[in-house]
């Protein structure tokens, strides 16, 4: 385990952040729709997401058990952030929505490592959770577009986003309450 976080504290951190994120989604709903459909394009956010995915797997590197690969662990790391400033330099069209997709399948891990150990089923939530943060992470890398569409649509109508927003608050209402009562 590469993490030491539990599953109660990763329910908690998850639920305050899908209260707080779609509370403001619903609260003020114009200005978030604002944000989310300038996001994908907004190139200093892609830059900044796109740092902190490198940084995150080159410390995954510097940690993680590479067995049989550990010699050439530092190759390893130099490639990332080379990487890491190749995807800055040479893929700026969607950045800032691939450098979310690699930061999800980042946190998928988090979510995974704090689920591993615990034999109790009520840990599907967190576990189903990370897999579908895996599938739209991957989703998001290999086509980025993707989240435009789909924000497009989900703010067609006002009843739909204050939908979206509701959903997400109801879900980290449920994560909050798994975390506090019951991990």
């Amino acid at each position: 385990m590469i993490y030491s976080f539990t599953l109660q504290h990763v329910a908690i951190a998850l639920g305050v952040a899908y209260v707080f994120s779609h509370g403001w989604a619903l609260w003020r709903a114009a200005d978030c729709q604002r944000l989310l459909r300038a996001f994908p394009r907004n190139y200093p956010a892609g830059i900044a997401l796109m740092v902190t995915a490198g940084l995150w797997f080159g410390w995954l590197i510097l940690n993680a058990d590479l067995m049989d690969f550990a010699p050439y662990q530092n190759l390893f790391l130099v490639a990332t952030m080379a990487l890491t400033v190749g995807m800055i330099v040479f893929v700026r069209e969607f950045l800032a929505v691939r450098a979310l997709g690699a930061l999800l399948l980042l946190f998928a891990n988090v979510l995974l490592d704090a689920a591993f150990l615990d034999d109790r089923w009520i840990k599907l939530v967190v576990t189903v959770s990370a897999y579908a943060y895996i599938i739209a992470g991957i989703a998001l890398v290999a086509s980025p577009y993707l989240l435009r569409d789909a924000l497009a649509w989900i703010f067609q109508t006002s009843r739909r986003a204050k939908f979206a927003a509701a959903a997400g608050v109801t879900f980290g209402a449920l994560l909050l309450a798994l975390g506090i009562l019951v991990y």
